[in-house]
């Protein structure tokens, strides 16, 4: 299972301008509205606050993985964004976050779901990894990165 799989050129988003996580959440919301992958925005919304209220996903690390599963969403999705300057996203580490992978995708999609959250949980141990994603200066070069990873 390959993360590029579930990746698109047009839901990468590079140098972000974000004033706080709820911010960066709703630019990436709409992101997906813009390009037709989910019909409820409100609705997703509130599911990745909810989940936040609940524990914030920021891994550590610069990282953070927001995730909703929802009943309006097709096929599951992964957004990748990384922010102009780091932000407090009150990750476990305590470290500001300026990468973000964000999961989205069906109810009925749970098991691929945790599989990828797991997968790119593992990714995102590694430096060299880190490293490339904040190196690559286009959505291309991104998804070359996540490519070269099996």
């Amino acid at each position: 299972m390959q993360i590029a799989d579930y990746v698109h050129a047009d839901l990468i988003a590079l140098g972000l301008e974000v004033r706080d996580k709820e911010d960066l959440l709703g630019q990436l919301v709409q992101r997906l509205v813009d390009h037709g992958r989910v019909a409820a925005p409100d609705t997703l919304m509130s599911e990745l606050l909810k989940r936040e209220r609940v524990m914030s996903t920021g891994i550590g690390g610069g990282i953070a993985i927001p995730h909703a599963l929802l009943n309006d969403v097709g096929d599951l999705v992964i957004l990748f964004a990384r922010t102009d300057k780091p932000l407090d996203f009150q990750a476990l580490d305590g470290n500001p976050v300026d990468l973000v992978f964000m999961l989205v995708g069906p109810k009925g999609g749970a098991n691929l779901y945790v599989k990828l959250l797991a997968r790119i949980s593992r990714l995102l141990q590694s430096d060299e990894f880190k490293n490339n994603l904040r190196q690559s200066g286009s959505p291309e070069d991104i998804l070359e990165v996540l490519k070269r990873e099996h």
